[in-house]
């Protein structure tokens, strides 16, 4: 009888939480640990509803291979719960279940493990890992022989028993491992998510709990090449994982479902649409160089990523010669800017591209309002030479070397530049006809030839030239030779108003829209698209018990049909 005891007890007669006894034990060993376990045993000899439990039940349940007191107490309560997993309606697991219920009526037999599994193979998938976890966790922690040694000995790893070294090649077999999750779990608790091959990511990406997945996309294990997004089944996952890996997919509406302002507040940006960004954003910073502020550059660069800072440091060197890599003007968007930083001190070339010809005419035009007229005329020879100018800057380009040509004196070569632009260009018929009547003046009689409101630094007739007075008389008033300019500039303006008459004005430019910088955002300094920040927290203690709940179900294959009975040769396998 106490051969059969220690026997039984070898199987597994521990209190919870107790490994079972290994195959490398000795006789005398197991019997030594069966007399240190049965005075505990005796006096845990009670129920989960607190009657005892007597012995004739204890040895029937030993016929299903469950020993104790408190191990018959935990397994009735798994059992009621998968009975409450099991679909009654289906005919197939009606033997199965009603074994499991005679077990609980009292009537334990050998075949509860073979329906215990049964049973479990057929919870629906949503409970499945659930359900099989708690049940292969009780069979570890009553430490019942209900595994095949290998399922045993990977159970212990998972529970931590035992380190995973001692698997020795098992803890390599992919079959053993079908979803990845001992893989993952074993690398979890080492901490190098490195260490999973790419066949392990393949099984795991499609189950992981989506703060797992964020943690392996954060350790430069999962990436866009692994596109996990069409591996997961939840839309909602799909977008999020998209989001955080191929943000240059993400469109705003796709944003707006994840509750994620950047991807449309980027889109409404590059579109030129209205937005108010945050006083120091990147937007807002963005908007401020756009409008050719320089102050912001500074604080700017602390924002962008490394090669736009790059980028706009090139922008802010080439002002210092004025020359620039051909793909820093072709964004329009950064002329403002350009323009701010670089002031040219000789003719520019209009012919080097679009910039440059922009540049050129407005170059021209500030040194007619700032009087340098021998510095302008050099310039505007440049423009009219220039072959591949658009119509309209030709026009206004012409239009300068006429009224250049009429502060000369020089009628009849001012008369000939702007013939030539009539024919196209019919915005000049009011200055060629002003020239016509100047040259049917006598010359002492001619008024000066000057636009006054040229001569304040303003377009022909800005509403802006009593200001602009007042700041020329504050600015000139010890030299009186620009202050009697200034004056004379606003008693013509004066008369011209009172008349309502400004047909001897030389109307200079023909559109003042012509000299304006392009009003655009500055594209090549907008970052790309900005990954979603992680919204899972890490490490969170419902993943790691998920990951070991499916880690411990995939041993179900290794529980068997029959418990293990350590005291025979043979063994019975899954």
């Amino acid at each position: 009888m106490g051969n059969e005891d220690a026997s039984a007890d070898r199987i597994g007669g521990f209190g919870a939480g107790a490994p079972p006894f290994t195959e490398s034990m000795t006789r005398a060993e197991m019997v030594e640990a069966w007399r240190a376990r049965r005075s505990a045993r005796r006096s845990a000899a009670v129920t989960s509803s607190g009657g005892v439990v007597d012995g004739f039940a204890l040895r029937k349940w030993r016929r299903a291979g469950v020993f104790g007191a408190e191990a018959v107490a935990r397994v009735e309560d798994v059992l009621r719960g998968l009975l409450e997993s099991t679909n009654a309606e289906d005919e197939t697991l009606r033997w199965g279940a009603d074994t499991v219920r005679s077990c609980l009526g009292g009537q334990p037999t050998p075949q509860l493990v073979h329906a215990v599994k049964a049973l479990l193979e057929a919870v629906e998938p949503g409970r499945a890992v659930e359900q099989t976890a708690a049940v292969l966790s009780t069979v570890y922690e009553v430490g019942l022989p209900w595994l095949s040694p290998v399922g045993e000995r990977r159970l212990a790893v998972i529970m931590g028993a035992v380190p995973a070294a001692d698997l020795g090649t098992d803890n390599i077999l992919a079959e053993a491992d079908p979803t990845g999750a001992f893989a993952l779990q074993q690398a979890v608790a080492r901490r190098n998510l490195k260490e999973l091959s790419t066949h392990h990511l393949g099984a795991i990406v499609p189950w992981a709990p989506l703060g797992i997945i964020d943690d392996l996309i954060e350790a430069g294990v999962l990436d866009r090449g692994h596109q996990p997004w069409a591996l997961r089944a939840d839309a909602g996952e799909q977008r999020y994982l998209l989001a955080r890996l191929a943000p240059e997919k993400t469109d705003a509406a796709l944003a707006r479902s994840l509750g994620w302002d950047e991807p449309g507040e980027r889109e409404a940006f590059l579109a030129g649409d209205p937005v108010q960004p945050a006083p120091g954003s990147l937007y807002d910073l963005l908007l401020r160089v756009a409008d050719g502020e320089t102050d912001v550059l500074k604080e700017l660069e602390r924002l962008l990523p490394r090669e736009l800072v790059l980028r706009l440091r090139k922008v802010r060197d080439g002002a210092v010669t004025g020359s620039w890599d051909p793909s820093i003007p072709a964004d329009r968007g950064l002329w403002r800017l350009m323009c701010s930083l670089w002031e040219p001190r000789a003719a520019v070339n209009p012919a080097r591209g679009p910039f440059y010809a922009l540049v050129a005419l407005r170059h021209a035009y500030d040194l007619i309002c700032q009087g340098e007229r021998k510095k302008a005329q050099a310039q505007v020879d440049k423009l009219v030479d220039h072959e591949g100018a658009s119509a309209e800057h030709a026009a206004e380009a012409w239009n300068m070397f006429a009224y250049l040509a009429l502060l000369n004196d020089d009628l009849d070569l001012a008369y000939v530049s702007l013939a030539r632009v009539a024919r196209t260009d019919r915005r000049v018929e009011e200055n060629l006809a002003l020239l016509d009547r100047r040259r049917g003046t006598r010359r002492n009689d001619r008024d000066q030839p000057a636009n006054p409101y040229l001569e304040l630094g303003l377009p022909h007739k800005s509403e802006q030239w009593k200001h602009q007075w007042r700041e020329r008389r504050r600015a000139d008033r010890d030299d009186l030779d620009l202050a009697a300019q200034a004056n004379w500039a606003k008693r013509r303006i004066e008369q011209a108003e009172r008349t309502e008459d400004w047909s001897d004005f030389f109307v200079l430019p023909l559109d003042p829209a012509s000299l304006r910088l392009p009003t655009v955002r500055p594209r090549s300094l907008t970052p790309g698209p900005v990954a979603m920040p992680r919204r899972t927290t890490h490490r969170a203690d419902a993943d790691l018990a998920a990951i070991r709940n499916r880690a411990i179900a995939d041993l179900l294959p290794t529980l068997l049909t029959a418990p293990r009975r350590p005291d025979h040769d043979h063994r019975t396998t899954s």
